[in-house]
Order: C-alpha cells, then sequence, then structure tokens
C-alpha cells in the first residue's frame, strides 16, 4: 500500500494537495476552496474498482485527482461499451447528483488513483451555500456536454493500442475480444500494421482505409 500512496503523492487536503492544476474545483477562490476542502475525504483505490454502477443511484461525487477511470455502458444486447477514459481531475457522479437521476454509466479505475469523494448531501448542500462553487458546477457539467463528440474521437482513434486490451478495443466497437484479435492479426500479417514497442504503426494507411471501406 505504501509503494501505491508514492505513486499518487496522496495529500492530506487540498489546500496543499500538489496535483492541483486548472481544474474548476482546484481553482476556486480562497473561501470556497475551504468550504470545498472542509468535506469529504481523500482515498486511494487500486485499479479495478468500481466508483460509479450504471442505474444506481451514486452515493455522491468523486474528483479523479490522478489516475485514470474508464467509463463504460451495457447496450442492449448485453454487451459493455467503454464511452471514455477520465482523468486529469475530473469529478464522476456530477449529473446523477446534480439531476437526481441514477448514473448512467459505470465508471471503474484503471490503475491506481486517488481520489476526493464527498457525500451526496454534502456537495448539494456546498452548492445552495456558494455560489461560486455551484456555477463551477455548471461549467463541468457544460464541459461534458461540450467535449462528448471530441471524447468519442479520441477513444477511435487512440495513437497507442497497448492502452487497451483487446477486450477494453472490442467493447469500444461493440464487437468480441475474439474478433479484434483475429482482425488485429490479419492486418499484421497483411503487413497493413506493425508493433514497434508500446506503437502501433500504420505503413499504408491508404491500404488500411480502403480495407475499412
Amino acid at each position: 500500500m505504501n509503494n501505491v500512496v508514492a505513486q499518487v503523492a496522496l495529500s492530506n487536503d487540498c489546500l496543499s494537495c500538489t496535483l492541483r492544476r486548472g481544474a474548476d474545483f482546484c481553482n476556486l477562490p480562497q473561501h470556497s476552496l475551504d468550504l470545498f476542502d472542509g468535506l469529504g475525504h481523500l482515498s486511494v483505490f487500486p485499479a479495478d474498482v468500481e466508483l460509479l454502477v450504471e442505474g444506481q443511484s451514486p452515493r455522491g461525487v468523486f474528483v479523479l485527482c490522478s489516475g485514470r477511470a474508464k467509463l463504460s455502458m451495457v447496450s442492449r444486447d448485453g454487451k459493455i461499451l467503454i464511452l471514455k477514459v477520465a482523468s486529469n481531475r475530473q469529478i464522476l457522479g456530477l449529473s446523477p447528483i446534480v439531476s437526481g437521476r441514477p448514473s448512467p454509466v459505470t465508471a471503474t479505475t484503471l490503475e491506481p488513483c486517488q481520489v476526493k469523494f464527498i457525500s451526496q448531501d454534502d456537495f448539494r448542500s456546498m452548492l445552495h451555500k456558494d455560489s461560486t462553487v455551484a456555477l463551477a458546477c455548471a461549467v463541468a457539467l457544460s464541459r461534458e456536454v461540450r467535449t462528448a463528440f471530441q471524447d468519442v474521437h479520441d477513444l477511435l482513434l487512440a495513437r497507442s493500442s497497448t492502452d487497451f486490451t483487446h477486450e477494453e478495443m472490442a467493447q469500444m466497437i461493440g464487437s468480441s475480444r475474439e474478433t479484434v484479435t483475429r482482425l488485429l492479426g490479419e492486418m499484421k500479417r497483411r503487413e497493413l500494421i506493425r508493433q514497434e514497442g508500446s506503437t502501433l504503426v500504420i505503413p499504408n494507411r491508404i491500404a488500411l482505409q480502403a480495407i475499412a471501406a
């Protein structure tokens, strides 16, 4: 556990946190940051922990101070689809807490993550008390909507295939792991792609586009 804590630089509070960057709740005015800092608690989660579960009402919001988490949902035919990989102090569970509706996605940690959790009641109370925090919340929700298409674009055109397993790539496109493995193997045999360390190289993009068409 000590090694995990060292990797994510766990801080005792938001005021002294070395991970603070240009996120909405990292750059609040001092009086608002003091209020935000006094709520919830910081924790370190290992990989494969579900912070949110699709269809269930979240207990509160999770600020992803460090690390990454995948956001997924189950399709009508029972397949798991990965919608996005969250990071960079993103707030998970914000939309369902504000709207009072169940979470539309499942959020699962991909690696050790430092997370600040604030309960539903405390978070809503903070929004009523401080208009600056409420505005930051509105900005965060607006950004979620604005970047939805960009998130899909980034996932479909991810530069490195090693960021995801074959199973996870299959979940992104609504296919099966076996199909992804077979197609990647076939493209390698036809020299349409090749692996160079952690990088997937496309030597003939026009030929690959012709196959896709």
